[in-house]
């Protein structure tokens, strides 16, 4: 009833005003030289009638909905949003794979280097053992060296010295040294005297140097 007493209202607001529009434009008040172009009440009976289209399909809501306020729409999703997550997406699990296969290398290289640097300490330690072997074989060649010099030193001592002296000469010249140097000076000298002379200044300047 409400809604009929507005759409009446509205109906006659627009004829009025339509009349009105009319009349001052046959008494000259509205003319195309004052407005520049002659307005039409159209939109006047356009804006009324949507007025009351508006009003109409509220008060229709109102009475199905009991006073519900109005559904609000939905947002539209973005065009080509779904598109570009999948794009992202795809290039994350890229750069994963790619991720993952460098650290894979990673970690054979270091499984290499880890094989590489326990076959290295190994080949140290060996090393070492071997040094110390060859370290120790010195050790023992130099005390029989000693002990054969001492021998041999004593061997000559007995001798007579013209007998050690001509045995002396076929004797390497480092080892004669030796020899004579773990003498005692008495037999040395006795050897030395019976010695050539050539011979017997070279052996001389050998023990000197070696005392």
């Amino acid at each position: 009833m409400k809604n009929n007493k507005r759409r009446f209202r509205f109906k006659v607001f627009a004829i009025v005003s339509f009349l009105m529009v009319v009349k001052l434009f046959s008494l000259g008040w509205i003319t195309g030289s004052d407005s520049g172009s002659f307005v039409s009440p159209a939109p006047v009976f356009a804006q009324a009638g949507q007025t009351s289209a508006e009003e109409t399909a509220g008060g229709n809501g109102a009475a199905l909905g009991g006073g519900a306020g109005e559904r609000p729409a939905e947002k539209a999703p973005i065009a080509g949003q779904g598109a570009l997550d999948i794009e992202i997406i795809k290039d994350v699990e890229k750069r994963n794979k790619e991720l993952n296969k460098r650290e894979a290398e990673l970690e054979r290289k270091q499984q290499q280097l880890n094989a590489l640097q326990t076959d290295i300490d190994k080949q140290l330690s060996e090393l070492k053992a071997l040094q110390a072997k060859i370290e120790e074989a010195l050790v023992l060649r130099n005390d029989l060296e000693k002990e054969s010099i001492r021998k041999l030193a004593k061997t000559y001592s007995s001798m007579p010295p013209e007998s050690a002296a001509t045995l002396i000469q076929k004797l390497d010249m480092s080892i004669a040294i030796r020899m004579l140097n773990v003498m005692k000076e008495r037999s040395a000298g006795k050897i030395l005297a019976a010695t050539p002379p050539d011979l017997a200044t070279k052996l001389s300047e050998g023990l000197v140097k070696k005392r």
